[in-house]
């Protein structure tokens, strides 16, 4: 048959009216049953209409495809393979090289799919010669993702010990890549992962359990150059739970042996507890995959903890679902009633959704189901979460309804009422419900409630007062850190306030800053030490940027040694730009002079490899030359120098407009150092940048300049120089300046007479 000239066709298909012809089927086979008045069969009836009424042409292998996919979609799959077969050496006959093997690889596969369905012997015999041809491919081509089909059409026709093969096969071909083995063991390990899987198929689980274990063995060999790390390992764990639940120990405890080996330096107190909430985790989902509910749910305890990939809370929505299981009701309703109110966006909705089955069936907690909704239907946060979810039979004010009159007294009920008062600005009749809540209540004291009560009390009280009302705690460290950066931010704080209130001045907020710094700080190394703590207790990150904003508070009271100590532990957890920038400065302000030089040097390399939108090398490249010329050094600041131009060149026109002068400045103090050891090298550029530096018009750049002049250029030129500075200066530069470009003409003065001959001196 003759599948691409039907009798009655009029016009051959190719080209770009081939793809505009596919496109218009496929649109019509993929409308949405709701939204179209065509049942899906009377689609493909139209589909089929219209491809017998045209004459294609393929002249590419990717046109060849999407006609055969749509006869594949249209259920014809003998009609597929034979448009396939009919039009392949002709899409074939213009490629050369690589790129007809790639094309033919991929048609090979295609072969596959379609005969599968109709011949599937024909099929599985195609697979061992494709195999072949997926192990001669370049590793320029991206054959992984031959290979991934190979084995979707090997699994797909339960051809299982064809299947192992290729997984050797491509093993073999990905050992051949000289660029690829970069690290072996992960490879391997994901081989045997596949095989695993397939013994998992076929229902062996002896063999599924051999290949997890040598899954794990293989990546447990990796030397410390392959860096296989947590992440790696914590891969494994997750592909194998599914496979052999009863093996996930096993993993855990040789990715433990594995990292105290290789890691180096070995993780942090605060990494091993967020790595423990880890493990944790995916220990109690074997243990439920096991039929073990209990020992699942107290594993649960250790792993219920919000870390940095997880913003959903989803492992929450999880043990939701189990204490439904076993029954623990009280349980879910806590555990819902904390995840709503804190809109934590899977578990809540899985938490609200619950609340609406048991609200009316489940008396003895009637009272939390009902406050669960009424929350939902008051938040803005907990509505966009629901925006999908079943609507709920009552109002918000009806749930409260409900709750007070099923426990009246409730604190949430006061936490609640006083936040509706304060969203409305009624300061005054918020500030004692609020207190009530939020002292009752400190476990649901968040980020948002905390800074609200401050808010209440600086509204409504004159300050002096406010500081008097007892300290709000907050029991999650995460919401020590948020309460600080709102009560730090004074336009934050006036957002919620509202206008026409008065936001305290820093001397009354700034000790209730560090307060919660503090005392969040303290919260989260308790969680380190012991695994108990409040949800984010386990957030690497935002205890990173916790040390960092507590760093900078003690970097200001000169505090340098604990500034520094809590950089290195954001370093060691979280790191990111900032910590290496407070180290620097810390080094700065003690005069350590190597410190100044390492600090410096970690800071730019992170740069270059992570970003760093406030990195501004000006501001402190002049110290990092000063400290290498005091530390007898200043060849190195020939580095420094190429990489001020390094960054200056790839900053755009605009911002080099608007770097120029700070620039110039760092410039000419990095050349003023540089200029004892290299004036052949500094003399040009300072000859080069004269006028420039002159058109400026300001003191300092000008007397950096004529220091660097006193080194490698003419001493009458300096000393000009020097006069020329002195007379740029204003009353807006400071003391300091004023007294530096004074020294530096009487000692340029002085080198002056001192380097002419004693004839000239009379």
């Amino acid at each position: 048959m003759n599948t691409s000239q039907p009798a009655n066709a009029q016009a051959i298909l190719e080209g770009e009216a081939l793809h505009a012809f596919m496109d218009q089927a496929h649109d019509l086979l993929q409308q949405e049953d709701e939204t179209s008045p065509i049942a899906p069969a009377e689609r493909q009836a139209a589909v089929m209409e219209l491809l017998s009424q045209q004459r294609f042409a393929p002249a590419t292998v990717s046109e060849l495809e999407r006609l055969h996919d749509l006869w594949l979609d249209l259920e014809r799959p003998e009609t597929a393979n034979a448009l396939l077969r009919e039009h392949r050496d002709a899409t074939l006959q213009h490629l050369q090289g690589d790129n007809r093997l790639l094309a033919t690889a991929s048609l090979a596969l295609s072969d596959i799919q379609s005969r599968l369905r109709f011949d599937r012997e024909g099929g599985v015999a195609l697979l061992a010669p494709a195999a072949d041809l997926m192990g001669r491919l370049p590793h320029t081509g991206e054959p992984y993702r031959y290979w991934n089909g190979w084995h979707y059409l090997a699994r797909e026709a339960q051809a299982w010990e064809l299947a192992e093969q290729g997984v050797d096969l491509q093993r073999n071909h990905e050992r051949s890549d000289p660029d690829g083995e970069t690290s072996p063991a992960r490879r391997d390990a994901r081989a045997s992962l596949r095989k695993a899987e397939l013994a998992r198929l076929r229902g062996d689980v002896p063999a599924t359990v051999r290949h997890v274990q040598a899954a794990t063995a293989q990546l447990a060999l990796a030397d410390a150059d392959q860096n296989v790390d947590f992440d790696d390992w914590l891969h494994l764990a997750r592909e194998v739970l599914p496979l052999a639940p009863q093996s996930v120990p096993a993993v855990l405890m040789a990715a433990q042996q594995h990292l105290a080996r290789t890691e180096s330096p070995a993780a942090s107190q605060a990494v091993r507890a967020h790595r423990k909430v880890h493990e944790a985790r995916l220990q109690a989902m074997a243990c439920h995959a096991m039929g073990q509910p209990e020992a699942a749910l107290q594993l649960a305890e250790l792993g219920r903890f919000g870390l940095v990939d997880d913003s959903d809370d989803a492992f929450s929505g999880l043990v939701l679902q189990w204490l439904q299981e076993a029954g623990r009701l009280a349980d879910a309703a806590d555990l819902a009633l904390e995840s709503v109110l804190h809109s934590r966006p899977g578990s809540a909705r899985q938490g609200y959704e619950l609340a609406l089955r048991m609200v009316d069936s489940d008396t003895a907690h009637a009272p939390a189901w009902a406050l669960i909704l009424a929350w939902a239907g008051l938040d803005s946060d907990m509505q966009e979460i629901l925006e999908d979810s079943p609507a709920a039979a009552r109002s918000a004010d009806d749930y409260l309804a409900l709750a007070r009159a099923q426990a009246p007294g409730h604190p949430l009920l006061d936490m609640i009422d006083g936040w509706r008062l304060a969203r409305n600005h009624q300061w005054e009749q918020a500030l004692p419900l609020l207190e009530r809540g939020v002292g009752e209540q400190p476990r649901h004291a968040n980020s948002e409630l905390l800074p609200m009560l401050w808010a209440a009390r600086f509204a409504a009280l004159p300050a002096a007062q406010a500081l008097q009302r007892p300290f709000p705690q907050g029991f999650g460290a995460h919401w020590c850190y948020a309460a600080g950066v709102t009560l730090d931010d004074e336009d934050d704080l006036a957002a919620i306030m509202g206008e026409g209130r008065q936001v305290p001045g820093d001397e009354v907020r700034e000790p209730l800053v560090q307060r919660y710094y503090e005392e969040g700080l303290a919260r989260f190394e308790a969680f380190w030490a012991s695994g108990q703590g409040r949800y984010k207790d386990a957030h690497l990150h935002v205890y990173s940027m916790l040390c960092n904003n507590l760093a900078i508070k003690y970097r200001s009271q000169q505090r340098y040694e604990e500034a520094a100590a809590l950089h290195h532990k954001g370093l060691s957890s979280s790191p990111f730009a900032e910590h290496h920038d407070g180290l620097l400065w810390c080094a700065i302000r003690r005069d350590d002079r190597p410190g100044i030089v390492t600090a410096a040097e970690q800071l730019w390399h992170f740069t270059q490899d992570y970003g760093y939108s406030r990195h501004c090398p000006t501001d402190y490249f002049p110290s990092v030359a000063l400290a290498l010329y005091q530390l007898g050094r200043a060849g190195e600041i020939g580095i420094w120098l190429e990489r001020l131009d390094q960054w200056f060149e790839e900053l755009d026109a605009d911002e080099q407009r608007e770097q120029r002068r700070d620039y110039l400045a760092a410039l000419m103090s990095l050349l003023d150092f540089f200029s004892e050891s290299h004036g052949d090298v500094v003399r040009p550029r300072l000859e080069a940048l004269l006028p420039e530096v002159r058109a400026l018009g300001e003191c300092y750049t000008l007397r950096r300049l004529a220091c660097a002049m006193e080194s490698c250029g003419p001493i009458d030129q300096a000393v000009a120089l020097h006069r020329e500075a002195i007379a740029k200066l204003t009353p807006d530069d400071s003391e300091a300046e004023h007294k530096m470009a004074r020294d530096g003409l009487q000692r340029c003065l002085k080198l002056h007479s001192d380097s002419k001959p004693w004839w000239k001196l009379w």
